[in-house]
């Protein structure tokens, strides 16, 4: 190409936008601005999960939604509605498999070789983080029946990889979870978002007030404090608390039942629920 340059500007080259063909006329750019909707309506769904299952309480710090990432996933599923893929920090699976099997060093510290446990674990959070993200996207359902994906001769083009940023309370560290999804997935996204399901038909009223989410709280302490005693609390501070015999189980802070706490295979399960009369 010869003569003078028809386009004038000082902007770097890795600075510039690259419309991609198969985006034009489609609301691909809706998706980045979904899924951080989604994680700020509903920010401790994954967090939930890891301290459900593993007693690791991690705060998520942000979002963040890449086109491209230099990094391959660490493992790839498939499923009807497209492939994902997922990564996670060594740091954050390092603690997932310390808090599970129990042992004696630091996540922090020098991690050893990969190993068939932390293998195992990698996929074991990959699908189930995977479905928990795609309850949120899609509504309550999931991608399907995800399978693993071993293919060296097929190449996958990956449109969007969403980053977790989460803090450990534990190791006091961040660490970051990703999560790949393919053309064909964000397709599916995109065309769902564009057109929505069209709203069932011959359903009654109280059939769909009887399946609306409704969140329950339950208060298993509370403590009355002098504002004094208050306003001194400061960051590392404990304070002595004792759990209730009966927690209260609340609805928009409306109390409705009492119930009792126990204990199985490390999760917490309320039991013998009895009715508050209200005046």
């Amino acid at each position: 190409m010869t003569g003078n340059a028809k386009v004038q500007h000082k902007v770097a080259s890795d600075q510039l936008i690259r419309l991609k063909p198969q985006k034009l006329g489609r609301h691909y750019h809706k998706i980045p601005l979904y899924i951080r909707e989604l994680s700020n309506k509903y920010p401790r769904v994954i967090s939930d999960y890891f301290l459900r299952n593993y007693r690791i309480n991690l705060e998520l710090m942000n979002v963040v939604v890449h086109e491209q990432r230099a990094t391959d996933p660490e493992c790839i599923y498939r499923s009807g509605l497209g492939k994902v893929g997922f990564s996670m920090d060594r740091p954050l699976l390092t603690e997932v498999l310390e808090c599970y099997y129990g042992g004696i060093c630091l996540p922090n510290q020098d991690a050893p070789p990969v190993s068939i446990s932390e293998q195992r674990m990698r996929s074991r959070l990959g699908i189930d983080v995977a479905q928990i993200f795609a309850q949120a996207l899609l509504a309550g359902e999931t991608f399907g029946d995800l399978k693993a994906f071993d293919n060296a001769y097929e190449e996958i083009q990956w449109e969007y990889i969403a980053e977790f940023q989460y803090h450990s309370h534990i190791t006091n560290k961040q660490a970051s979870i990703f999560i790949y999804l393919d053309t064909q997935l964000v397709d599916e996204l995109t065309s769902r978002m564009t057109n929505p399901l069209p709203a069932p038909t011959g359903v009654s009223p109280i059939h769909q007030i009887k399946n609306l989410p409704v969140r329950l709280n339950c208060v298993i302490a509370s403590l009355q404090m002098p504002l004094a005693q208050v306003l001194a609390l400061k960051t590392g501070d404990i304070v002595m608390m004792r759990m209730r015999d009966r927690c209260d189980v609340e609805i928009n802070q409306e109390k409705l039942f009492r119930g009792a706490l126990f204990e199985d295979d490390g999760a917490l399960f309320l039991t013998s629920l009895e009715s508050v009369k209200t005046s």
